[in-house]
């Protein structure tokens, strides 16, 4: 069967010979199609509106792979892969075949899907899959209209709290895009929400992509991101968002950090286990919205100086 795997994934396991400057912490895998996804949310490369090259995800080259070559050696590397799907054809029977296959080999398995029965998450769950992402992508309904979800926004936040009643509180990761439009105000009532039913928050910073149809749409500031970043950590930590972040003012109250240590925290890629999806949407050559590592965050006292209140 083919898959696609992320070239940084291909580089670890050395199906490539292609230096990287983090080794991805799971192995990232793609559901295979010559055409892509059949949903066409415009800011996908692997969308049917999209004339994008099929070999991409966001920033990334996935390029085809038989599954059963790289699974023993993924399993020798990694201990966890993160599967991603496509809408096509017969996609939630293949992605059972993948699941199984990789659940052979000892790898602990995220699931990233669209909705799907019932009777198909609890399945899931027997093969193996202990962690489920869900790609909500818009902060609110009238932002999925705009950039095309394939299913109305209420079919995904029903899905999420199904999700949640079979994988268990927290282990159910929601992809949340920053920069589609919303306003800081909605994507923070969007992070309560998913928490408040059980869920997680994954962060991506909307990348626009060569042949999608939002090729042309800015990227969101990095000051707006590392406050929603803050904002994301503060609701997934119990936090009092409206004492530690001005949301009509767009900036942080520092003195209200009880450490640097979450601020810290809150800067590292969001998501399942071990996820830090190095470069994923962002040049290694610039600050990246998601730091994949630690190492790699500057200097916090300085970051937050710029985000303060004091300051803007």
């Amino acid at each position: 069967m083919l898959i696609r795997a992320s070239i940084g994934t291909l580089a670890a396991i050395g199906e490539v010979d292609t230096k990287t400057l983090v080794r991805p912490g799971v192995a990232y895998l793609l559901q295979y199609s010559d055409r892509g996804c059949l949903g066409g949310c415009y800011f996908c490369a692997q969308s049917s509106q999209s004339i994008a090259s099929k070999d991409f995800l966001s920033r990334v080259v996935w390029p085809a792979v038989s599954l059963e070559d790289v699974a023993p050696k993924l399993a020798r590397v990694f201990s966890r892969a993160c599967v991603q799907s496509v809408i096509k054809p017969d996609f939630i029977a293949e992605l059972h075949e993948v699941v199984r296959t990789l659940s052979h080999y000892g790898l602990k398995i995220s699931l990233s899907t669209t909705p799907i029965p019932d009777e198909d998450l609890k399945l899931f769950k027997q093969e193996g899959v202990d962690y489920l992402g869900v790609g909500l992508d818009a902060a609110t309904p009238s932002i999925a209209t705009r950039v095309n979800k394939p299913y109305p926004y209420g079919v995904y936040l029903d899905f999420i709290s199904k999700a949640v009643s079979v994988f268990g509180r927290g282990r159910v990761v929601v992809h949340l895009i920053v920069g589609l439009g919303e306003t800081l105000k909605e994507i923070t009532e969007t992070i309560k929400q998913v928490y408040s039913v059980g869920g997680a928050v994954s962060l991506f910073a909307f990348t626009p992509v060569k042949g999608t149809s939002a090729e042309s749409w800015p990227r969101p500031s990095l000051r707006y991101y590392r406050i929603v970043q803050i904002i994301n950590y503060a609701v997934a930590s119990g936090l009092p968002v409206e004492e530690l972040v001005d949301l009509n003012r767009m900036c942080v109250h520092e003195d209200k950090l009880s450490s640097l240590s979450e601020v810290t925290m809150a800067l590292l890629t969001s998501g399942c286990p071990m996820c830090n999806r190095p470069y994923y949407t962002e040049s290694p050559k610039g600050e990246p919205y998601n730091f994949p590592t630690t190492d790699l965050i500057p200097p916090i006292r300085d970051l937050l100086r710029k985000l303060s209140c004091d300051v803007s």
